[in-house]
């Protein structure tokens, strides 16, 4: 998986958010040698991979300080484990996520961490969710693992299909020949008006004030309580937030992430519409009973198949008691699906064309199948991997 940035969102259980040894690994299941020159920074710091041109920042909002700093947990030449006072983690009372990011992209195949650091109950943390993204802000993974075990210094791994490499990989089943594509789009959005960045217009059935429009709703701000859409004080109950995109979007995940201020406002029972032209809106996902939010918690919930529209409208029926008003801070839009390509031979050609370092996760819905038609052909057919497959596709084009 070729990453330029990941993200751990941690869930506390009590009083601080943490974590430590996180790991990333290589194709070849070998750790990347991060060392940081400096040491200790509180919200940032600048490391480079050993052995390599590749430099990036680890980064965070706070940070405890004098012992728990934001490079620890991704010093490779600090341990894995720790005890206190040898605090090798990051600790923070207020910021729930640390990011590490990239100056370019990363192969990983193996993601490895520790939720509960140190000898105090305090550090326990419920749950972490890692996201990882590529260059185009493609979401690459989402994952949230359960950490409530509480086990000390307990190392946590995040490998799934989308982690796993396969390289000049092509599928034969009843002797057609397959090239087979993983999809993972992240409709990212960053608006900063209900009408930029165009062509996206963002609207709501009502605002709580000017301060708290629409676009909020898509602007990928998570960490701030000013960065939200909020109802008018006088319409709690059946209201909406919605995202014309122009064109076609093809989702099958949502992401929504609660209120900073006051959580009891975020959706309980909530509905997401789609629409292709403004007017007719139909029911597309359903969602009930979505209660004890944390601050900017976020929560993904997963379609219960593909669909393809220009408007998506997120409709709260009522929130969780707060008395006046409802809102969210973020939501974002994305599909999880698989392209699946019919060549008309095994030739090197389509060997290294189609079937060289693709990502593959066959528990993905196939979304379309491509045809490939070659002007040459070449009779070396072998070392070609053989899988049965019998997905149906939702759309079929040529190349």
């Amino acid at each position: 998986m070729a990453v330029k940035e990941i993200a751990f969102k941690c869930t506390k259980a009590s009083t601080y958010y943490t974590i430590g040894g996180v790991r990333l690994y290589d194709k070849n299941d070998k750790i990347y040698p991060i060392k940081f020159s400096s040491k200790n920074g509180l919200t940032s710091n600048i490391f480079y991979i050993q052995g390599t041109d590749i430099t990036g920042t680890v980064s965070a909002t706070n940070s405890w300080g004098t012992y728990y700093f934001v490079d620890s947990p991704f010093d490779t030449d600090k341990s894995i484990v720790t005890s206190y006072p040898n605090a090798n983690y990051w600790l923070s009372s207020s910021a729930d996520t640390i990011i590490i990011s990239f100056d370019k992209s990363v192969q990983i195949s193996r993601i490895d961490f520790v939720p509960y650091c140190g000898n105090g109950t305090d550090r326990k943390q419920n749950a972490v969710e890692i996201i990882a993204i590529d260059e185009t802000q493609n979401l690459l993974l989402q994952e949230k693992c359960n950490t409530s075990t509480y086990v000390e210094n307990q190392v946590y791994s995040v490998l799934t299909p989308t982690l796993t490499f396969l390289r000049s990989v092509l599928l034969k089943s009843n002797n057609s020949i397959y090239s087979y594509e993983s999809n993972n789009v992240k409709h990212v959005t960053k608006m900063t008006s209900n009408t930029t960045p165009s062509p996206l217009v963002a609207s709501a059935s009502s605002i709580y004030s000017s301060s708290y429009p629409a676009w909020l709703a898509f602007n990928g701000t998570r960490t701030d309580v000013n960065n939200c859409w909020i109802t008018s004080s006088s319409l709690l109950t059946d209201q909406w937030v919605q995202i014309d995109f122009k064109d076609k979007k093809r989702v099958s995940h949502i992401e929504v992430v609660g209120m900073g201020v006051n959580p009891t406002s975020s959706p309980k029972n909530f509905t997401i519409f789609g629409s292709n032209d403004g007017i007719s809106f139909y029911p597309i996902l359903k969602i009930n009973n979505q209660m004890n939010w944390g601050t900017f918690e976020s929560r993904g919930f997963n379609f219960n198949y593909v669909v393809n529209y220009r408007y998506y409208r997120f409709h709260i029926h009522d929130n969780n008691g707060y008395a006046s008003y409802s809102g969210v801070v973020d939501i974002v839009y994305s599909h999880k699906g698989s392209s699946l390509m019919i060549l008309n031979n095994s030739s090197v050609k389509s060997f290294f064309n189609y079937g060289s370092t693709r990502l593959i996760d066959m528990n993905k819905p196939i979304r379309n199948i491509d045809y490939v038609i070659e002007d040459k052909i070449f009779k070396k057919t072998e070392n070609i991997m053989i899988k049965q497959t019998n997905r149906k596709p939702l759309s079929i084009t040529f190349k």
